[in-house]
């Protein structure tokens, strides 16, 4: 029992805010190794989202949410020849994955996106990040908090509507539910790495234009925690979007691992 409340702390703090605070001899980043670095190109991923939202906005109806989940799933497949999706992990500890779940990824490719609110470095997250697993600090300090329950939630769904223009959301929010649209949303239940399951994804960091067109930007799942009033006039804001991508090929019922803290060789 304390040696998996040990290992799950180990995993944890990383992802508490109070303890960064404390120990990290740098505050405003987030270490990362030359191989996590740069996998793919800016150009090449936005080139690469814009076409998977296309398709995927061109074949979504108004049906049903299991229906738009299983019409998202054959557009991820038909575009990328495979399809991810949540399932129990391989861990001994247990709790939600990310498992592939048809076809084979192939090295260099984007498996999948990481859901969150965004907060710049200045912004409070103390009481959303109390025995929250799902928070991303990026390599300048930013933050995306992943939990699909509880604060977090409500805060989400809060920006959402606060940013939200009739008829067109500001983001997606069907990840906080089992059955998400956009099946490249669920990338917080990727699971770190350990000795017997190496890392095959990597996480990289991206900043989406302002001039992404809004019809798309729907099935994207990040917003921003704090409003577009709080920005200086003339300032461009740019969406920051975390996305894994694959090291290696992995196979059918292979499950996504990720290396969170790399220390810099």
């Amino acid at each position: 029992m304390q040696r998996r409340i040990l290992n799950k702390w180990k995993q944890y703090k990383y992802r508490f805010v109070p303890w960064l605070i404390l120990n990290m001899k740098d505050r405003s980043v987030r270490s990362v190794s030359e191989s996590e670095s740069e996998v793919i190109s800016e150009s090449l991923f936005i080139s690469y989202l814009y076409g998977f939202l296309t398709k995927l906005h061109q074949q979504l109806n108004n049906g049903a949410e299991m229906e738009k989940y299983m019409t998202g799933l054959k557009v991820m497949k038909e575009i990328t020849g495979f399809t991810v999706e949540r399932a129990p992990t391989s861990l001994s500890s247990g709790g939600q994955g990310v498992k592939v779940t048809s076809g084979t990824i192939q090295p260099c490719t984007i498996t999948s996106l990481y859901p969150g609110l965004i907060y710049e470095p200045h912004e409070p997250i103390l009481f959303q990040s109390i025995g929250n697993s799902f928070i991303f600090r990026c390599a300048d300090g930013v933050l995306l908090d992943g939990n699909d329950k509880g604060l977090s939630k409500y805060l989400y769904r809060s920006c959402r509507g606060r940013d939200s223009c009739w008829p067109l959301p500001a983001c997606d929010d069907s990840w906080l539910t089992e059955h998400t649209i956009c099946p490249l949303n669920v990338g917080q239940y990727v699971n770190n790495h350990n000795k017997q399951y190496p890392a095959n994804v990597a996480y990289q960091e991206f900043n989406i234009p302002e001039d992404f067109p809004a019809h798309l930007r729907q099935y994207l799942p990040n917003n921003h925690s704090a409003s577009c009033l709080s920005v200086p006039e003339g300032t461009q804001r740019l969406l920051r979007v975390v996305a894994l991508v694959s090291l290696k090929e992995i196979k059918c019922g292979e499950e996504l691992f990720s290396s969170y803290f790399t220390v810099v060789q």
